[in-house]
């Protein structure tokens, strides 16, 4: 598979995001898959023992004690702060000085019983970390021994409480951080989160510390600035839900591939000559992908002859939607991971040469606009997802498909309706939450702040925007596994049709005809006749629609018949009234069939049948048969197989049947089959090279390919050594290289 960085990129995002092995912090080499592996998965961060970074922390603090002890001025430490920093203080004032910058940062609202008020444990856990590898630069002046207790403190699972607003991001997010360095002081008014996952529960920062025998730091001067005067908060929510961003930006793809399936589209649309006509690099890897995993496919061709004769924009311009939206989340990536390792706070000291230097990296726009790209991203999803959705439920574009795809009599049956409306709700939300931040700052803190990042609102923001596109994504992914399974049952049905109108006619009508080639001519025209007007009549009942289908059957019969007399019309009117009955019992039986044992796996592309299997036989989600299933149909009302069979499809609500295909997507148990799937495309890439060209040869990512468990053995696992295309976005302005973990070399 062509190696472009964001496929390559969710994949190292997964296998070790979900790494258990120790994160060593050393200023310069965390990435977004660390800080996952750390806030979700409790992978344990140890301050890196080489001699190095111990000796620029080390002299970072005896710089400023020198500094100091000259009697100079050092903003923070000996001044006041921000609009405040025309006031001084004495030498026996620092300490008093750090305890009164934390003092006046404790502002937040919070309600200890109402979580809702406060941050989600793993965001806190990740920001711990990120400060931890900031001041681990050397550049703060914070002890060896201080980034010590705090990295204690995330070994330990004690998780600060914070409030969950209050923070500008303009001096970083200093009111956020401050409860985290008041932890670490011991302050009695703070609470901690504590005890094993499945009992938590908020104690004292004092008794947090005691239960793992920390001692209260008492900071020295500057420690508890360098804490708190920072971008950790905002980069915490951004480097996890960025994470989410990729694998949903990718997953939309799959679904996209299924959509064409379920859609009966063509493929035609992802022809690599068409990227390689408009070479944009984003565009050009969704189109590479949506051809590869459409190798297989039964449904998607360029033979149907639909009277559209191109698909709609929803599905043919997929890579020219979402292309410039993979360019932004990799550039998004670089800015993250270049903030992650980062120092943010103010005043810097200089190790090599002793200087103080006062400035304001505490901003934190680079955050703020790869989340105003992750929303907007995220938003340019959902709208095509909804986009797609609407036609698939909709009898006037989805090809012959049931309206709102309901399995049984449409006149009574709904099924879908409810979720359309659900995604109309959805997009208009994501939309809302799309529009930028970073212009509604107001001037804060004596007119000092009067520019400011609002990082950490525009990554909370971003945050709901990707759990909005989960829902999203699950909705569409229960649609698309309820059409394909339409469509299946479809295709057995009209090969039964063949057989059935070949029996009839040959037992009913074959006298008629003078030659057996007008038998053979018959059974073909009606056949034709009755797929035609099958697509054309879903909106019906089974028994209008098949009486208007024979209906129309009479037509093509009379003029076969060389004798048109008043027995030949009672013969065709018999036989007419005979077949309709012989379709409608051959439909009833093929669709209960189906319902007891159906799989539309076999008509699929190679990642459609994988997130098809992932859906039905894994999730154990399954088809919607109609109103039989709503839980309060009483079992002599229901088909027979409910007799038979307990069917599974009782047991929930179509919204509890999608929320755990939305909890498979939040908890990351689909990400193994979406690997699968870009494993599957870099095979199919490596055996068919004459699909793309290689464009760009850099170095090869370095990924880890430990897993804390083994892929099954159904999958096919792929090595990255295939056709060399890994491609740098914005190389023309970046001469550094972006790894597979997003980062720069």
């Amino acid at each position: 598979m062509p190696n472009y960085p964001h496929p390559q990129l969710v994949k190292s995002l997964w296998i070790n995001g979900k790494s258990d092995k120790p994160i060593v912090i050393d200023g310069n080499s965390l990435n977004i898959a660390n800080v996952v592996s750390i806030s979700k998965q409790g992978a344990t961060s140890i301050l890196s023992t080489e001699k190095q970074v111990s000796e620029r922390i080390n002299k970072s603090v005896q710089i400023l004690n020198e500094n100091l002890a000259k009697g100079w001025t050092v903003y923070g430490v000996n001044t006041g702060f921000g609009g405040s920093a025309d006031v001084r203080c004495g030498p026996n004032g620092t300490h008093t000085l750090q305890r009164a910058f934390l003092q006046h940062l404790h502002c937040g609202i919070l309600h200890n019983t109402n979580t809702a008020s406060s941050m989600k444990e793993e965001w806190v856990r990740a920001a711990m970390v990120i400060r931890a590898n900031s001041v681990a630069r050397g550049h703060s002046a914070v002890r060896l021994s201080t980034i010590q207790a705090l990295l204690s403190l995330v070994n330990n699972n004690i998780i600060p409480l914070i409030p969950l607003r209050g923070s500008i991001s303009a001096s970083g997010d200093l009111s956020p951080l401050s409860y985290i360095a008041g932890v670490l002081e011991g302050n009695p008014h703070l609470s901690c989160w504590i005890g094993p996952t499945s009992s938590r529960r908020l104690v004292s920062a004092p008794e947090a510390l005691d239960s793992v025998s920390l001692s209260p730091v008492v900071f020295e001067p500057k420690e508890a600035l360098g804490l708190v005067n920072g971008t950790a908060i905002s980069c915490a929510v951004a480097s996890l839900t960025l994470s989410s961003m990729h694998k949903l930006l990718f997953l939309s793809q799959l679904i996209t591939a299924m959509n064409v399936e379920a859609m009966l589209g063509t493929s035609e649309s992802f022809e690599p000559f068409l990227s390689k006509a408009r070479p944009h690099r984003g565009q050009e890897q969704v189109s590479s992908t949506l051809f590869a995993v459409l190798q297989g496919s039964k449904l998607a061709d360029t033979n149907h002859g639909h009277a559209l004769f191109q698909d709609r924009y929803s599905l043919r311009t997929v890579p020219q939607w979402l292309g410039p939206f993979v360019e932004d989340l990799l550039l998004s990536q670089v800015q993250v991971t270049i903030e992650l390792n980062s120092t943010t706070d103010n005043p810097l000291i200089e190790p090599e040469t002793g200087e103080v230097h006062h400035g304001g990296n505490f901003q934190a726009v680079s955050v703020t606009s790869a989340m105003e790209k992750c929303k907007l991203a995220a938003q340019a999803i959902g709208r095509m997802l909804f986009s797609q959705f609407t036609e698939l439920v909709n009898p006037a574009t989805n090809r012959g498909l049931p309206p709102n795809l309901c399995a049984d009599e449409p006149s009574t049956s709904f099924t879908l309706k409810g979720v359309d409306i659900g995604m109309a709700a959805y997009i208009s939300e994501l939309s809302f939450l799309a529009n930028p931040l970073h212009n509604h700052v107001v001037s804060a803190e004596m007119g000092n702040q009067s520019l400011n990042s609002l990082a950490l609102v525009s990554a909370r923001y971003a945050d709901e925007a990707v759990d909005i596109l989960r829902m999203m994504c699950a909705s569409a992914l229960y649609g698309a596994c309820q059409a394909l399974d339409l469509r299946a049952i479809m295709r057995i049905f009209k090969d039964k049709v063949e057989k059935a109108v070949g029996r009839s006619i040959k037992s009913q009508l074959s006298n008629m005809f003078v030659a057996d080639a007008r038998t053979i001519q018959a059974i073909k025209m009606v056949v034709a006749h009755i797929h035609a007007e099958l697509d054309k009549t879903t909106t019906q009942d089974t028994e209008e629609r098949f009486r208007n289908i024979m209906a129309g059957a009479k037509g093509i019969i009379f003029p076969l018949s060389p004798n048109l007399n008043a027995a030949t019309l009672d013969k065709i009117r018999y036989w007419v009234n005979d077949l309709e009955l012989a379709l409608i019992k051959l439909w009833n039986e093929t669709r209960n069939q189906y319902f007891v044992s159906g799989d539309a796996s076999e008509l699929l592309g190679v990642s459609s049948r994988r997130l098809y299997h992932f859906i039905r036989k894994e999730l154990k989600v399954p088809m919607h048969r109609g109103v039989a299933d709503h839980p309060t149909v009483s079992s002599d009302s229901t088909t027979k197989n409910d007799q038979i069979h307990k069917n599974p499809s009782k047991e929930k609500t179509i919204g509890q049947w999608i929320s755990i295909i939305y909890e498979a997507i939040k908890e990351d148990s689909i990400m193994d089959t979406v690997v699968f799937c870009i494993e599957q495309c870099e095979v199919i890439y490596r055996t068919n090279e004459s699909l793309t060209k290689p464009h760009l040869r850099i170095r090869e990512p370095k990924i880890n390919t430990s897993r804390k468990t083994q892929p099954r053995a159904t999958f096919q696992i792929a090595t990255l050594c295939g056709i060399s295309r890994f491609i740098c976005v914005y190389k023309a302005i970046w001469p550094q290289e972006i790894a597979a973990d997003g980062m720069v070399s």
